[in-house]
């Protein structure tokens, strides 16, 4: 019998990495093709819920980061050249999401915590990616455009100031939205399970 839970844990991991990868290749070619803002979060959202979902029904030690690691190998091979970056933003996903669920189990308030604690990570993850790339000067851009924005609307102080907590927030509440939205998710698929079985 515990074979045959392996052997069954085995591929539910390997279909769940494959539809990881296959969304972040489909998917994030035609947001990547379209240039529109936050693409990379759209793809991130999409994460925890097949992250959330997926630990439901794969409870085992190191799932999560099984599951990231088959993603994000597709995901390289896939891409033209060698890009290694969207390779580590999907392996980090995987074990931030792996640490919470092995201090807190998997549970409706850590699939929350796994939710925002990913999301966070990958607006810092971006951030980090554009200084590297185009110089820390990018940073100095981001906060005027802010701050103008609270010129037009004639706001005194520094805008950034205030937008920069904000956007942080919508990124934590997003991600738990995300996180809850998987937990659900996979608990009513396996009531469904139940009743067509029974």
């Amino acid at each position: 019998m515990k074979k045959d839970l392996d052997y069954n844990e085995l591929i539910t991991t390997a279909l769940f990495g494959a539809l990881w990868g296959v969304i972040e290749i489909s998917l994030g070619t035609i947001l990547h093709a379209s240039k529109i803002p936050f693409r990379g979060t759209a793809l991130t959202i999409i994460a925890v819920v097949l992250i959330t979902t997926s630990r439901s029904f794969i409870n085992y030690k190191g799932s999560v980061i099984a599951i990231s690691t088959v993603a994000a190998t597709l995901k390289l091979v896939t891409l033209p050249g060698f890009n290694i970056t969207p390779f580590i933003a999907i392996l980090m996903q995987g074990i931030i999401a792996e640490i919470i669920f092995s201090f807190f189990n998997y549970n409706f308030i850590s699939s929350l915590l796994a939710g925002s604690a990913i999301m966070f990570y990958t607006l810092v993850h971006s951030l980090l990616m554009q200084g590297v790339f185009f110089g820390l000067g990018i940073y100095n851009v981001y906060i005027q455009v802010l701050n103008s924005a609270g010129k037009a609307i004639n706001y005194e102080g520094e805008m950034s100031l205030i937008l920069i907590p904000v956007i942080v927030l919508l990124y934590i509440i997003s991600g738990a939205g995300a996180g809850w939205f998987g937990f659900t998710t996979a608990n009513r698929t396996k009531e469904l399970l139940k009743e067509n079985v029974i």
